[in-house]
């Protein structure tokens, strides 16, 4: 027997635990200035730009995120399982330089944390004005 109130306080937990591990995964990975400030009105160059990937080599970083840390890589490829895109990543890459697009990727998931709460820093100061 499972009483009623043990569901209504329960349920939301692991939700919200889930929601805000999620959060910090997809944040760190689209909102920072390179990829708030980059366009391309080609869709493939627009996914790499709009997007930054982190901890490649860090276990840790793939199995916490799920895989989003390959962030470019699930833009480009979003039905390829996770699994798949350390493998797509140094292609991805090379691609990228053929075409002059800038590949975004920092070494730690602690980088990408920083440059997110940089990009939020700096958004709260106001923009100067054009003359």
């Amino acid at each position: 027997y499972f009483p009623l109130w043990k569901a209504v306080i329960w349920t939301p937990i692991p939700l919200y635990q889930l929601s805000v591990h999620f959060m910090i995964n997809t944040q760190v990975t689209h909102l920072n200035h390179d990829s708030t400030e980059s366009y391309s009105r080609d869709w493939y160059a627009h996914q790499v730009l709009t997007a930054t990937d982190f901890g490649h080599k860090s276990l840790f970083a793939w199995f916490y995120s799920g895989g989003l840390n390959f962030q470019i890589e699930h833009h480009l490829f979003p039905n390829v399982n996770h699994c798949h895109h350390q493998y797509l990543q140094p292609i991805i890459q090379e691609v990228c330089k053929k075409h002059n697009v800038e590949y975004k990727s920092v070494t730690t998931f602690y980088d990408a944390i920083k440059l997110h709460f940089q990009h939020i820093y700096n958004m709260e100061k106001p923009k100067a004005k054009a003359e």
